[in-house]
């Protein structure tokens, strides 16, 4: 087993730049992340999880469920398996609906290496997890397995919860910016594209009125 740390808020390359050294150095089967603030919780989290992808081989993604905590209360961040399995899709991935959380990822090298371009990610965007869940999706299954293994820790500041308005902003445009991207590579149902005006018109809203 390998272990990369990386320290993501390095200033002088950038957040981006630091995941990308770390993604080409990985040499192993397979790659899973937990971010400086978040924690695993499940002892047998990888070995259940390679049991499956070992198992089960179009299996790109493999996910658990997992908790949002908030001042040392944990919260259900995912509902029923069935669900989420169901539902995963390339347009629920664009609604923001998948029930998808990085913390909780396993996915294959050679998938990785065969369609993600990570070169081109840290010039475009300025998110890792999510265009790498939107290229793969095109190309190999989801499956969440029905146990938790994994905390994300809900902070006062951060790059998805600030009460920064120039901040905010910065994180739709980037966000909306990776979902427009894809839509014009793959495609996407009509009722996507409304719904995405929709959100757009309401994040907007929400940084010049300051309610989020």
């Amino acid at each position: 087993m390998e272990h990369h740390i990386l320290d993501d808020t390095e200033t002088k390359y950038g957040m981006m730049t630091m995941f990308k050294k770390g993604f080409f150095r990985c040499s192993c089967d397979y790659i899973c992340f937990c971010d400086g603030d978040d924690y695993w919780i499940d002892k047998r989290k990888l070995e259940k999880q390679v049991a499956y992808m070992e198992a089960n081989k179009d299996c790109g993604l493999c996910t658990t469920k997992g908790y949002t905590e908030v001042d040392g209360k944990r919260y259900n961040m995912a509902g029923d398996v069935g669900s989420i399995n169901k539902n995963m899709s390339f347009d629920s991935l664009l609604k923001g609906n998948a029930n998808l959380y990085a913390q909780t990822y396993m996915l294959r090298k050679s998938d990785f290496d065969k369609y993600i371009d990570f070169d081109m990610f840290s010039r475009k965007f300025n998110a890792w997890d999510y265009p790498i869940v939107l290229e793969l999706i095109k190309h190999t299954k989801f499956h969440t397995l029905n146990f938790y293994s994994a905390v994300y820790t809900k902070n006062t500041e951060s790059v998805t919860n600030t009460r920064s308005r120039l901040k905010r902003l910065k994180y739709i445009l980037g966000n909306h910016k990776i979902k427009w991207y894809y839509i014009l590579k793959y495609g996407c149902k009509l009722s996507t594209i409304t719904f995405l005006i929709y959100r757009f018109t309401r994040d907007i809203y929400s940084v010049v009125f300051k309610r989020w």
